[in-house]
């Protein structure tokens, strides 16, 4: 079993986009090196910027969102723009078209 997040996130504009790329970079790098890791992508998606991870177990996940570079840019998340998020645990690690056409229709606003 692993665990699937999704976060789709819409800038509130060009003067917050320095701020939110710097973000990014940290968060992505930090999610390759963090332990339970199984997968990480990044694509843009009709101007919505995503990412897809994917990791071993739930703990493993939370222990990534609750430190570091992730931890910073949440914190500046609102700030930055809006967006949504969605997990899940599925048997067998899914594609990117089938964790979006779900965060389509189950994502949550954060």
């Amino acid at each position: 079993m692993v665990y699937v997040s999704m976060t789709g996130f819409r800038p509130r504009g060009i003067a917050q986009l320095p701020r939110f790329w710097w973000r990014t970079v940290q968060s992505l790098a930090q999610a390759r090196r963090a332990a339970g890791v199984v997968a990480v992508e990044a694509k843009i998606v009709g101007g919505t910027y995503h990412t897809l991870t994917a990791w071993s177990d739930l703990v493993s996940m939370r222990s990534f969102v609750a430190s570091g570079a992730h931890l910073k840019a949440m914190k500046n998340f609102r700030k930055l723009g809006t967006g949504k998020i969605f997990g899940y645990a599925p048997d067998q690690l899914p594609d990117w078209d089938t964790v979006y056409e779900l965060w389509k229709r189950h994502g949550r606003e954060v």
